[in-house]
């Protein structure tokens, strides 16, 4: 089981906290410093004091995300001694993975994960770091494929981080098409014998 998340030891680290739970529950629109300090119980200025601009805050959110995925990333990467995997235990592994992110514990997470994607789209300065960041992971991606059996992870890795976008975007937002565990299952083994 992944662990909820990176144990908060400063108050540079509780502000951006605090500012991934006002993505979380307020969105883009309600990301303000002043939010920011309400949430974290601190005097008003305490959230500008250690991030004077919007982009300094929401790079500082994306990167302490980057801090909580450090155990599925882990994860991922204790998997490829084991490798190569059939489709469908490489399938099953990697629901696994997704399914901790979609746990209770940090389904927030997730949410405010595509709240940050949505001001990357609006916002070029912090788009240039949210790219940066996507690039290392998709370098990650390519790395660990091989484990799964494929055999070209440059041309599939993309697709992969597609189809985990995809698919957690459909857990967590549309109700309507949530899939079981064994959809979830089928779709990324589809994926892997495709590789």
């Amino acid at each position: 089981m992944l662990t909820t998340q990176p144990k908060v030891t400063d108050r540079r680290e509780l502000i951006v906290d605090a500012a991934l739970r006002v993505l979380e529950a307020e969105g883009g629109r309600g990301l303000t410093h002043r939010a920011v300090d309400r949430h974290a119980g601190l005097p008003e200025g305490s959230t500008s004091n250690y991030f004077p601009t919007r982009e300094a805050l929401l790079t500082a959110a994306m990167l302490r995300i980057v801090e909580f995925d450090q155990p599925a990333v882990r994860q991922m990467e204790d998997l490829v001694p084991g490798g190569p995997y059939e489709p469908r235990r490489a399938a099953e592994l990697v629901a696994e993975i997704i399914h901790g992110m979609l746990s209770s514990e940090r389904a927030w997470l997730a949410v405010a994960r595509y709240e940050l994607v949505l001001e990357a789209r609006r916002r070029p300065q912090f788009r240039a770091a949210f790219n940066n960041v996507r690039r290392e992971f998709l370098l990650l991606t390519e790395q660990l494929l091989p484990a799964a059996g494929c055999t070209q992870p440059r041309e599939h890795a993309p697709e992969l981080l597609a189809l985990l976008d995809g698919l957690l975007v459909n857990q967590l937002f549309q109700p309507a098409t949530v899939l079981s565990d064994a959809e979830m299952v089928d779709y990324l083994e589809r994926f892997f014998a495709s590789c």
